[in-house]
């Protein structure tokens, strides 16, 4: 079923080529004011449950008022009496012609109540929100095995992965200021085997790359001092990496083997380290394989006054595109701010299907690993599918609490939660 096998303006059974005929015609004649031929076709319109009582019944009642008919208000009372609550589909019409019979105001007050309560309503629904798409560093899919052979065994938890896969790319080389012509962890690899050595961009090559071979969105960061646009060594380029066990997008420095950390031990993301290096609350590198000072993890943290992602560059106030006069700083989109380049992976969106007696949910992943969906209510976890993802509504009368999470090769992320009520 596609997207547009959810719609249609009929409900979940369409009618009759028959009463689609009639109800052209009855309308047409309501519109006209034909009012004889109208009331001419009440016999026939009392069949079709669906309209009768909120646009046929009310509609007789006005063409019998019109007519000057002794019957209109015992029209009105049958339209009410079967369900009849939307005066304002006729426009004033209804109260111009009763508003003034002395069983009005019981009439109106009976309309009121036709209103039932929704039988389902939905209360809390997860929803991904606003932002960009997501571009992450991925090296060539038909390379994408040969890359993973080289790899350690990943472990089972995405953060253990990830630093593991840190340490092992800080191991590989020391640094040189050499480049690569083209994007490609292999290549460098390769050219590293021969005895080659190459800088920051290459550390964040390999590293953004063998990180999504495994399954962990990661992509390419450009960072950069203050007044970048001259001088040299203003910048610095490393990976971040979505860790699903985080729930978090967290920096990790290639060449230095690092990451930051806030005073509780947590590994922070970019647009956590750039908020302090501008209010001065302070973070801490933790390296992997070498020791570091207090006076170069805070040199290191200087790099955080501007950055570029993978697609993306932003600035919160004026911005120099020029780079140390050496050239322009390249983005497919410059931005005023990052969050827009921040999706939550583990954010679930939900659509709406199904029928009436069995309504539906579709499930999607903003998540670009997701294998498929984990549903736990009252206490029963199913596995959902990726493809065509949809999960039936448990229709017993209460307040139901659902939660969905994106299975991914890590487990699942932190669940949304969606909430609906049946009466």
């Amino acid at each position: 079923m596609t997207d547009a096998d959810d719609y249609t303006p009929y409900g979940d059974k369409p009618p009759s080529q028959i009463l689609i005929q009639l109800r052209l015609h009855a309308e047409q004649l309501a519109r006209d004011k034909a009012d004889v031929d109208y009331l001419g076709l009440l016999d026939q319109l009392r069949g079709d449950e669906k309209l009768w009582p909120h646009l046929w019944a009310p509609s007789a009642a006005l063409a019998a008022s019109r007519s000057g008919r002794c019957d209109a208000v015992e029209l009105l009372r049958e339209a009410v009496a079967d369900g009849f609550s939307q005066p304002e589909l006729f426009e004033g019409e209804i109260e111009e012609h009763f508003g003034g019979d002395p069983s009005w105001l019981a009439i109106a007050a009976q309309m009121e109540m036709n209103v039932p309560p929704p039988a389902l309503t939905l209360l809390e629904w997860p929803d991904a929100g606003v932002s960009l798409p997501l571009h992450l560093l991925s090296i060539a899919p038909e390379r994408a095995d040969s890359l993973r052979d080289r790899l350690p065994t990943p472990p089972s938890s995405s953060w253990e992965t990830a630093t593991r896969l840190l340490d092992w790319v800080r191991r590989r080389w020391d640094h040189a200021n050499d480049h690569v012509d083209d994007p490609d962890a292999l290549e460098v690899l390769e050219r590293v085997d021969r005895g080659e050595r190459f800088a920051c961009v290459e550390y964040s090559i390999v590293l953004s790359q063998a990180l999504n071979a495994v399954g962990i969105p990661a992509r390419r960061v450009d960072l950069r001092q203050r007044n970048h646009h001259f001088g040299v060594g203003r910048g610095h380029v490393v990976s971040e990496a979505w860790i699903d066990d985080l729930d978090s997008w967290i920096v990790l420095d290639g060449q230095n083997g690092a990451y930051w950390a806030g005073d509780d031990e947590g590994p922070l993301g970019l647009r956590e380290l750039q908020r302090r290096y501008a209010t001065g609350e302070q973070a801490r590198m933790v390296c992997l394989v070498d020791d570091i000072s207090a006076e170069a993890s805070a040199s290191w943290r200087t790099y955080f006054a501007s950055a570029s992602a993978t697609g993306y560059a932003w600035a919160e106030g004026p911005f120099s595109p020029v780079f140390q006069d050496m050239g322009i700083i390249k983005t497919q989109r410059l931005l005023h701010g990052g969050d827009l380049a921040y999706p939550s992976l583990s954010a679930v969106s939900i659509g709406l299907t199904g029928t009436l007696a069995q309504p539906a949910v579709r499930l999607h992943s903003e998540h670009p690993y997701a294998q498929g969906f984990r549903v736990e209510e009252r206490g029963t976890v199913a596995e959902v599918p990726l493809v065509d993802a949809r999960w039936p509504l448990f229709m017993a009368p209460g307040i139901h609490e659902v939660e969905i999470a994106t299975r991914t090769p890590y487990g699942h992320t932190t669940p949304g939660i969606f909430t609906y009520e049946v009466r």
